[in-house]
């Protein structure tokens, strides 16, 4: 019983310092739990382990993939009479992650006869399945049902607040509903990491980008958050710093988040490429793309040109009937298509390509 206990703790504790080392415990913990007699729970403990593993890499796929596998073997307990889903609520929050909602309602469906599940875990996953499919009013029910059990439960979920204020954001809900749901989702004895998070998705919401962005620089690299949702923090800060007109950080903060996205899908990468195109980069999965005083287009050409005459931005904004900050946008385009960091530089580049 007590390794059975200690898988458990390993799984549902603070994440693990060494991805290999973890691995490894994990396997000598589901050996001594299964050669104890306690097959179900080592089961459950391995698998969620194995999921969690796959979550710090950032690999949504292999995570999927491993509460399947324990879910499957979870089946086979169930005929010999005493089956509990000990996977079925995570793997519809990864299934959820990758906007695979059709196995999300089915996970959601079967949990429902399941005896002992928390009813604020069945009610949160059918409020963010409403809110990805665009049904307001299940969401709007749905979440109303959601706090009053909250507020009756004496422990919060941070992650489960964000994900289900990202979903009530991409829903369009009002802001007031967001306030009623940061009160009531997330409290003092939530990760310090999560209620920042928190507090900067809401300011961002309320366009406040200044009071944004330095909550989400803060935790760029708390440990406690897993690696796809600080791809999203990344996201925050830079949509934080494309709104004050901070592009070349803006972009660095896409790059970081892109690279930690790599392996993940659905709602978060969807927010990637949206923020790419914000920032006129191409998608992450585009063929390389043409570099260079071929990559300009017409007008940039044209600006470019100017600029090699030595115009400055507000001399190119008159002369081109534009304002100076949309030439400022051309200029910082033409730096970046052309790999330069100077106005100089531009004009030795546009010299040679004539």
């Amino acid at each position: 019983m007590l390794a059975a206990r200690a898988l458990s703790n390993l799984v549902q504790g603070e994440p693990p310092e060494s991805p290999a080392e973890f691995a490894e415990v994990l396997e000598r913990m589901r050996t001594d739990a299964e050669r104890a007699g306690f097959e179900s729970l080592a089961v459950a403990g391995y698998f969620q382990g194995r999921a969690r593993l796959a979550m710090r890499a950032g690999d949504l796929k292999a995570g999927i993939e491993a509460l399947e596998e324990g879910r499957e073997q979870d089946r086979g307990f169930l005929r010999r009479g005493r089956w509990a889903d000990y996977h079925g609520v995570f793997l519809a929050g990864l299934y959820l992650e990758a906007g695979e909602l059709d196995n999300v309602d089915r996970v959601v469906a079967e949990l429902a006869a399941v005896p002992g599940v928390p009813r604020t875990s069945m009610l949160g996953l059918r409020f963010h399945l409403a809110c990805r499919r665009g049904d307001r009013a299940t969401a709007e029910s749905t979440l109303d049902l959601l706090l009053t059990e909250t507020a009756e439960q004496g422990w919060r979920s941070g992650s489960m607040a964000h994900d289900l204020i990202s979903a009530g954001l991409e829903l369009g809900l009002p802001l007031e509903r967001l306030d009623q749901m940061a009160a009531g989702l997330i409290d003092d004895s939530s990760w310090d990491a999560y209620r920042t998070l928190v507090d900067a998705q809401l300011a961002e919401a309320r366009g406040r980008h200044a009071e944004a962005l330095p909550a989400y620089l803060s935790i760029v690299d708390a440990d406690i958050l897993p690696p796809p949702t600080r791809g999203t923090v990344r996201l925050g800060a830079a949509r934080c710093l494309l709104a004050a007109d901070r592009r070349d950080e803006a972009t660095a903060q896409v790059d970081a988040a892109a690279g930690v996205l790599a392996g993940w899908g659905g709602w978060r990468v969807a927010q990637l490429e949206q923020a790419r195109a914000m920032l006129g980069l191409a998608p992450a999965d585009a063929p390389a793309a043409v570099t260079g005083p071929a990559a300009l287009t017409p007008r940039e050409r044209e600006v470019a040109l100017l600029i090699s005459d030595g115009l400055t931005n507000s001399e190119l904004a008159r002369r081109l009937y534009i304002s100076p900050k949309t030439a400022a946008v051309h200029v910082s385009n033409i730096l970046r298509k052309l790999g330069v960091s100077s106005r100089t530089e531009v004009a030795d580049v546009v010299g040679r390509a004539g």
